[in-house]
């Protein structure tokens, strides 16, 4: 099969916006010692969950429960599974995908919009690939930062041709399979996304795939989540085997999706800064992908947090730990491909609210005792949600005008009431944009 021509995806050239849109957050005193907090639905259960429910029998419902107030990245898969060809009822707090087998999708009429989500443009880049034509998949600005053009080209040894843009921008990409078995590389330092997005096409595969792994695999907990749910779908695979074999994809009837645990340190963050307890739902560490180490975690003590299986708590946690003992983080190398780079963009982000901590290799050297400040300017938050949210955190204690009113709603759209409802003075507003 002949390779499929690149292009450019970079836009000519365009004036910067005239304004930006800013969270405008005041200072807040709690009125009480102790408030009732909540935490979205787990995007990394429930992307998951949507992709293999859409490949079970055909006309074999799967109820999918727990899924209210589900952040954009989760309905940019949904929409996308949509354009396959797959029917999704909603219920209260309910959604119902109806099966359409293995090989039941359908070529989408336009192309399939990931928004901010590297995990769906992922999993949906070889999923995609069973319909033997060519499918475009995009993303917003800063996920066409963030595909990796050497993956790319080692989908070829499987069948799949993937053409990209060139320069900084790797999306929007064309995909064209059928994939066949083989032998594929898989370069692990980055994410494991890539294996997962392997296996949870597995029922579609003609034959197995052997992987040649390069380096150790981080985000290990993720990669073994897409295992357990393939397994309850009846698949045989072990993340122990380097081969991966075809299974027919029979997903139970209900799903319970749990809460997610990784936005617990936001919690642990405004717990910290204003001296109160927030009581959550009940998490069962099992489901919590890493960030059950939270738990057992003593902020006003000097420690070291490893978090190479839980790398999006880098941020809040970074500044709850300069706020309280201080200590180290490390193993969260990987937190560098994220929507941001999260260790450079943490060390920045802290610093504009007078929080110095220094960058390591794999992670942030923070000392303790450290009060926020009010910030000079804007807060720049460079399209990264996670950065967003530890700064209107921050905000609560000291006021500040944080970049993009928005950018929560990627996992946590009522982030922003829930403070409100708590008291917490917020405004939305657009303001000049300074060349």
């Amino acid at each position: 099969m002949n390779r499929l021509a690149k292009w450019s995806s970079r836009p000519s050239p365009e004036e910067p916006p005239l304004s930006i849109g800013v969270l405008k957050i005041d200072p807040w005193q709690p009125n009480r010692d102790s408030i009732i907090g909540d935490l979205p639905p787990s995007k990394s259960h429930l992307i998951r969950w949507l992709l293999l429910a859409a490949q079970g029998p055909v006309g074999k419902e799967c109820r999918i429960e727990g899924v209210e107030n589900a952040g954009d990245d989760v309905l940019a898969m949904r929409r996308a599974i949509e354009k396959l060809g797959v029917q999704i009822f909603d219920q209260k707090d309910v959604w119902i995908v109806v099966g359409v087998g293995t090989d039941g999708f359908q070529a989408p009429a336009t192309i399939l919009h990931c928004e901010n989500s590297a995990t769906a443009m992922r999993l949906l880049t070889i999923a995609v690939s069973r319909l033997g034509e060519a499918v475009m998949i995009d993303g917003d600005a800063s996920l066409r930062n963030r595909g990796v053009p050497a993956y790319f080209e080692s989908l070829t040894s499987i069948g799949i041709d993937v053409s990209h843009g060139i320069d900084e921008e790797t999306l929007p990409i064309l995909v064209k399979g059928p994939a066949t078995p083989g032998t594929i590389q898989l370069d692990a330092r980055r994410t494991s996304q890539h294996l997962s997005a392997l296996l949870l096409s597995m029922p579609s595969m003609k034959g197995p795939i052997v992987l040649e792994m390069e380096d150790d695999l981080v985000s290990r907990r993720h990669a073994e989540l897409s295992f357990s749910l393939a397994s309850l779908c009846g698949s045989s695979n072990s993340i122990e085997n380097q081969t991966l074999e075809p299974f027919e994809c029979l997903p139970p009837p209900v799903v319970i999706v749990p809460k997610d645990a990784s936005h617990v340190a936001f919690t642990k963050l405004l717990e910290t800064l204003h001296s109160i307890v927030v009581t959550l739902p009940e998490i069962n560490p099992s489901d919590a992908i890493g960030a059950e180490l939270l738990a057992g975690l003593d902020l006003t003590t000097n420690c070291e947090v490893n978090l190479c299986e839980a790398n999006d708590l880098i941020t809040p946690l970074a500044a709850a730990m300069a706020i309280s003992g201080g200590g180290k983080i490390t193993g969260a190398g990987h937190a560098r491909h994220k929507e941001s780079n999260r260790i450079s963009k943490t060390v920045e982000l802290l610093q504009t609210f007078g929080i110095i901590v220094e960058e390591s290799e794999d992670g942030l050297v923070i000392k303790g005792g450290q009060l926020p400040h009010s910030p000079t300017g804007i807060v720049s938050t460079h399209g990264d949600h996670r950065l967003q949210m530890t700064a209107i955190i921050l905000a609560t204690k000291v006021g500040a005008s944080i970049e993009g009113i928005y950018l929560h709603k990627v996992s946590d759209p009522t982030f922003v009431n829930r403070l409100m409802d708590a008291g917490v003075q917020i405004e939305s507003k657009r303001v000049r944009n300074q060349p």
